[in-house]
Order: structure tokens, then C-alpha cells, then sequence
């Protein structure tokens, strides 16, 4: 058989150290079947065939973004969309017009919001949102756990100024003691609980509308942190159905995650599904658990060693019982899962490194006989796999060791440099900044990295963004953020395409361009390797090809 497409007189940077760059691919059955010279390649051209002259175009392996929220960025499409909102008065032009076109009593729900972006320099409060509407209870989600709600919503909660703090939460006060809207942490579940879930139809529209967008963005592939099983049948059903256009590795909520799930659902769901990670093909796939220790910096709920700057004492915003994690690891590893958790404070990092070292050394307190201890370490497999911590903000030298000896990948977003590297200093303190995703260390100390964006935890996924933050290191504003962290470009493209392969056990069958692997690329409008630096995060994908196919070409490209 001939193949179905052919790419010609390209600079394709395959990633692959056999071949590291050739001019031209094939693509058969979804997998590239040739990768060198135009003269080898174009003589595979059948009548079938086509075959596209690239006229010079950097080309380069696809993007495979492994940690997005994918169902939960495809639906903020439809919302009040708060990313780029410059002011807290913004806000309330946003959710008055939202309010415009929306029934009197259902909720507007908006997303992506930061306060550091605002003119005004301070949190919003409901009285803000008041003034947009009162026919409607309002939630607006920070990027990150914290969320700003109207008057209405407060009373569909029954939050008033004699509601306690829940466990791992803090209800914001104004001056006359009444909630000022502001619900950090747990304390998110007071509003989020009464929210309705989206149905299946909804669902699937999001996953098509969100795909379009990504595949304009090169990418082909993405993990999904921390799904319920509805969540879950939503992407089996577009599968099922011909509708699912993205390589979707799906990891389960576990331990931490969702707030309001009990650890006896979370052991049951973990034990009983009768299948772990690795189950599935080439679209769509079963990843490990998702779990989540403590919050963020931006918000002040992380779990730190010492004080956000400005505090006097560690406050305790963690999702879930610390005592816990060596027990909740060594459940998910001998049952056959990969297990990622959420990990930002220096201390989340540190004691979930201890955590993962002394399941994987076979020390488990839950069962200390030393019997026990070898017979886990001598099980086939047992050093086998994928174990990470996702966001992995600051390394201690022991934490750096346990990663290196057992191989516990940091999964780490380049796009909160870029969006929120102002912050770190402000929040931590100069100390921890000059510490913050430190790349270059994690790779020199022989450390897995992936780089991922975590969408819509964050402004955007744009991949040019991601890399264009790991190899300058600057923010937005152009401040450096520990630009000694700084790598190659090469070692930032691996994290952001192949090294997510990786993650998902997937490294022999995706990544880099080369025969035999599943054909996904894309065409850049700018030679990654060879342009000035600043320039990276302009860089714009002109097409994509996933799976053999084109699924995204710019208007005006032959």
C-alpha cells in the first residue's frame, strides 16, 4: 500500500536520536512508515497519495500536553470567561452581560480570574458582583482554588457570618463580620456543591469544540487529571461514537482530589474497578489516580515548611490527612496503578517524595514486617512505574535524592512561570522563588520532567508559551523567575512532546517522529531551534497531522 500523505522539503526535527532531522515523512494506517530525504520518501507516492511541499517549514513532533483539564476547558468555553479581565469593574461588565442573556435564578458561572491582573490591586467581593446582578446567583473560580460568589449564591448555600470554617477551608469576612464571597479551599464546596453537573450532550459538545481549538495549537494528545465516572462515560461515549478527535489518557480522581469525597469511595473505587493503568488504545487510555495534597501559593492554601510572607503561621488548607499518603500509595501501587498527586508546597513536595520512597523501598507502616517489606520489593514490576508529583514547585536536597533513586517524575507547568512567576516572590519570599519548577536541576539530578500546562488552571495552553517560559524563564512582564532553571531548547521540547509518553506508557508507540510510531506533527510558521528566543511564544502552528491525518491547517497554506 502507498501512503495516504506525504511531507516534503520540510526541516523536521524528529526528536528521535537515530535520525534526528530529516526533509521529509509518510504516513500509513495512522503510524509514520518512512522519515528521511524527499528523493527516498516521495518515491512511496502512489495515485492515492498526498503529498504536500512544505517550502522549507520547521516541523516538529505534535504536543502532548499531560496534565489538562480538558472536559472542564471545553465547558469554560461556554462561560464567563475571566483570563485576561484587567479589573474587578471588568469583572462585573462580564457577568452583567452574562446576566443579559440568562434566565433570572440560574447560576452564571464564570472562570480565570487572578487578582494580581487587577487594576484595583485587591480580591473581589460580592457586593462587586451585586452590582452586576441579583437575579442570579454568581460563582466566579479563580484560576485556582479560591472562588468569589454574589449575595444570591451565599444565600442558595446558607453561608451567613455565624458559618463555621470547614476542615481545610476559610470562609473570607468583611469588616461587619457578614462573608465578603471570598470561599478559599474547602470552603469552595459550600457554593460548588449546589452547582448542576453537565449533561452528557453538554459534555461532548465541550470535548469537540475544545479539540478544534488545541489541534490549532499542535496538540494531539492530552492527560486528564482527576476524573469521576461521569466524567469518564463522557469520554468513552465520544469514543464509542466516532467523536473523539484527541489521544485522551484518563486519570481517576482519588485520595484528595474531589474535597468532597470520603476515603472509603476512594479505596473502594481504586480496588474494585477491576483494571489499572495501561488499559486501553491508541485514543483513548486508563491512567493512574489523582490525588492532591494542599492548594497553591497564590492563594496561600499550599503546605509550606514556614509562613506565606505577610502570615505568622502555617495554616492547614490540605485536602486530605498527611499521615495518610505512605497508606494511600502503597493501596495504589500494588493494586497496579500510577499514582500523580498534586504536591506544590515545599513541604507537600517533601513528604510526598518520603511518601512514594518508602512504599517503593518496601517500608509500609500499615504492614512493618520485615517478611512483608521483601516480598513487595521482590514482586515483578514493582519498580515499574509512573509515579509523579504534579506541579512539584520546590525541591528540598532529600526530596531531589528519593525522585532521582526511584525515578518519580516532576510534572511541571512552564505556563504558571509565564502567567504567575511575578507571584512567587511575593508570596514565598525570595528564597522559594529562586527554588521555583526547578527544571534544569530536576533533569541534572536524572529526574523525569514532563511539562504540561494544567488548563484552565491557568491563563492558556499554547505550547510556544510553555516553551518559551522553561528557555528564557521569564514571566509575562518580563521578569526573570529563577532563570538559572533555564534549559536547552531541545530538553523543553522533549518535556512538552515526547516525554509525556512516557507518563502514560505510552513511549513506545508515541512521541518522537520515527517509523513505526503513531504519525503525529505539526508545521510550524518559524524554525523553532534557529529563532531569537523572544521570539519562541509567537511561533504559530500552520498545520497539524495526528494519526496520519490533517486535522488543522491555517487558512491560506497549500
Amino acid at each position: 500500500m502507498h501512503p495516504n500523505l506525504i511531507l516534503t522539503n520540510g526541516k523536521i526535527h524528529t526528536l528521535d536520536a537515530g535520525w534526528p532531522t530529516a526533509s521529509a515523512v509518510a504516513c500509513l494506517n495512522g503510524r509514520f512508515v518512512a522519515v528521511g530525504d524527499d528523493a527516498a520518501v516521495g518515491a512511496l507516492a502512489g495515485p492515492g497519495t498526498t503529498v504536500v511541499n512544505l517550502q522549507g517549514a520547521s516541523v516538529i513532533p505534535a504536543f502532548n500536553d499531560a496534565h489538562n483539564h480538558m472536559l472542564e476547558q471545553g465547558l469554560k468555553l461556554s462561560r464567563v470567561r475571566l483570563d485576561e479581565c484587567a479589573s474587578i469593574a471588568e469583572m462585573a461588565t462580564l457577568v452583567r452581560e452574562a446576566g443579559e442573556h440568562t434566565p433570572a435564578g440560574q447560576w452564571i458561572i464564570g472562570e480565570g480570574w487572578n487578582e494580581s491582573n487587577f487594576a484595583e490591586q485587591r480580591l473581589p467581593n460580592r457586593h462587586d458582583l451585586d452590582a452586576a446582578t441579583t437575579a442570579h446567583p454568581v460563582v466566579l473560580k479563580r484560576f485556582f482554588n479560591m472562588d468569589v460568589v454574589n449575595t444570591a449564591a451565599l444565600a442558595r448555600a446558607g453561608v451567613d457570618a455565624h458559618t463555621p470554617d470547614p476542615t481545610g477551608g476559610k470562609i473570607e469576612h468583611l469588616a461587619d463580620g457578614s462573608p465578603s464571597g471570598i470561599l478559599r479551599a474547602a470552603a469552595k464546596l459550600f457554593v460548588r456543591n449546589l452547582l448542576p453537573d453537565p449533561t452528557l450532550d453538554e459534555c461532548l459538545a465541550a470535548l469537540e469544540s475544545v479539540t478544534t481549538v488545541y489541534h490549532r495549537l499542535g496538540i494531539t494528545s492530552i492527560l486528564e487529571p482527576g476524573l469521576m465516572p461521569w466524567e469518564m462515560q463522557a469520554y468513552m461515549t465520544a469514543h464509542r461514537t466516532g467523536r473523539l478527535k484527541m489521544r485522551c489518557n484518563l486519570m481517576v480522581s482519588w485520595h484528595g482530589f474531589r474535597e468532597h469525597e470520603s476515603e472509603a469511595t476512594c479505596d473502594e473505587r481504586a480496588r474494585n474497578v477491576g483494571v489499572f493503568s495501561g488499559l486501553g488504545d491508541e485514543w483513548l487510555s486508563l491512567g493512574g489516580l489523582k490525588m492532591a495534597v494542599d492548594g497553591g501559593t497564590t492563594s496561600h492554601t499550599a503546605w509550606m515548611f514556614q509562613p506565606f510572607v505577610g502570615e505568622s503561621v502555617v495554616r492547614d488548607y490540605n485536602r486530605l490527612n498527611p499521615a495518610q499518603l505512605r497508606r494511600y500509595f502503597e493501596t495504589g501501587h500494588e493494586l497496579g496503578w500510577d499514582i500523580g498527586i498534586h504536591a506544590i508546597g515545599d513541604r507537600a513536595h517533601h513528604e510526598s517524595a518520603a511518601a512514594f520512597a518508602a512504599v517503593l523501598d518496601g517500608e509500609v507502616p500499615s504492614q512493618p514486617d520485615a517478611m512483608r517489606a521483601v516480598r513487595l520489593k521482590d514482586t515483578p514490576g514493582w519498580a515499574d512505574h509512573r509515579h509523579n508529583l504534579i506541579h512539584a514547585y520546590f525541591a528540598t536536597e532529600d526530596s531531589l535524592t528519593w525522585m532521582a533513586e526511584h525515578q518519580i517524575a516532576a510534572v511541571i507547568q512552564p505556563t504558571f512561570i509565564y502567567y504567575e512567576g511575578d507571584d512567587v516572590a511575593r508570596d514565598c519570599g525570595p528564597e522559594l522563588a529562586n527554588r521555583y519548577k526547578p527544571m534544569r536541576t530536576y533533569l541534572d539530578r536524572g529526574i523525569p520532567v514532563i511539562a504540561t500546562s494544567d488548563v484552565p488552571s491557568t491563563v492558556w495552553c499554547n505550547p510556544m508559551v510553555s516553551l518559551y517560559a522553561l528557555v528564557t524563564r521569564k514571566s509575562h512582564k518580563g521578569t526573570p523567575v529563577a532563570p538559572h532553571e533555564a534549559v536547552t531548547r531541545e530538553e523543553a521540547l522533549r518535556a512538552c512532546t515526547v516525554a509525556g509518553a512516557w507518563l502514560t506508557r505510552e513511549e513506545r508507540i508515541k512521541g518522537p517522529i520515527a517509523e513505526g510510531m503513531l504519525a503525529d506533527l505539526c508545521v510550524l510558521d518559524a524554525d523553532y531551534f534557529a529563532c531569537d528566543a523572544e521570539a519562541i511564544k509567537d511561533i504559530a502552528v500552520t498545520m497539524t497531522v495526528c494519526g496520519g491525518q490533517i486535522v488543522w491547517q491555517a487558512p491560506g497554506r497549500v
